[in-house]
């Protein structure tokens, strides 16, 4: 019986998500481009919620930062995830005034807002990774701001600050992946190179750089595919 139960907790956990991601593909459209908001609560270190300018509740996910996962099918990063969770409800406390700025996929597939949040006069989404408690996940074509975070990100990993002093620590969307048994990315890019290679070459791209492509149409220029056998080996 004991052996079943972690199982059945992963069965819970997944039904609840799915039952999540339906409500929330029901929300409504946007005020605009960019909308203010007044926070009524941080879920984790890089999802909250808020009321918009207009009333509506919304569901935030900070656009092109990840960071390690605090319940993931009833998995836990441990730790980092607390600690990233923890700093963003300091930057953003419950009642605190803030303006999201989208890019331009607005919403992500479960219907949350894809936002940069700004508050204090800060890009909360670079401070995060800046104190090394958030990895980049630029995902094309979602590329504002995408240079500021690589090179914070350079910056944290070279300095080892916060989550990136721990070794053990799975990027989080790695994570993701290896509960998930793959990836729903097709592709990734180097932003400073411009070359895409397929997703089981990740390596060949530092986890700073990196740009992910969910849809092959969307690798345009400055991004050219690179064919495999011009980078194998003794090629």
């Amino acid at each position: 019986m004991k052996g079943l139960l972690p199982g059945f907790r992963r069965l819970i956990g997944y039904l609840s998500e799915v039952a999540q991601r339906r409500r929330l593909r029901r929300a409504p459209d946007l005020p605009g481009d960019r909308f203010r908001g007044q926070i009524t609560r941080v879920v984790d270190g890089d999802t909250l919620q808020l009321h918009d300018e207009g009333g509506v509740r919304r569901h935030v996910r900070l656009l092109s930062i990840d960071t390690p996962e605090t319940h993931f099918f009833g998995r836990s990063q441990g730790r980092w995830a607390e600690v990233a969770a923890a700093r963003l409800r300091e930057l953003l406390p419950v009642g605190c005034e803030v303006e999201i700025q989208v890019d331009e996929q607005r919403f992500d597939s479960y219907g949350r807002v894809l936002g940069h949040v700004h508050a204090g006069g800060q890009l909360i989404n670079l401070q995060m990774i800046e104190e090394g408690l958030a990895a980049p996940y630029i995902v094309a074509p979602n590329l504002r701001h995408a240079r500021d975070f690589s090179e914070a990100a350079r910056r944290s990993s070279t300095e080892r600050r916060g989550m990136f002093s721990d070794p053990s620590v799975l990027l989080p969307y790695e994570f993701r992946w290896s509960i998930r048994g793959g990836a729903h990315a097709r592709a990734v890019g180097s932003l400073s190179r411009g070359e895409v290679f397929d997703l089981s070459e990740r390596e060949q791209v530092p986890f700073w750089d990196r740009v992910f492509f969910f849809d092959v149409r969307d690798i345009r220029p400055p991004f050219v595919r690179v064919p495999a056998e011009s980078h194998a080996p003794g090629g």
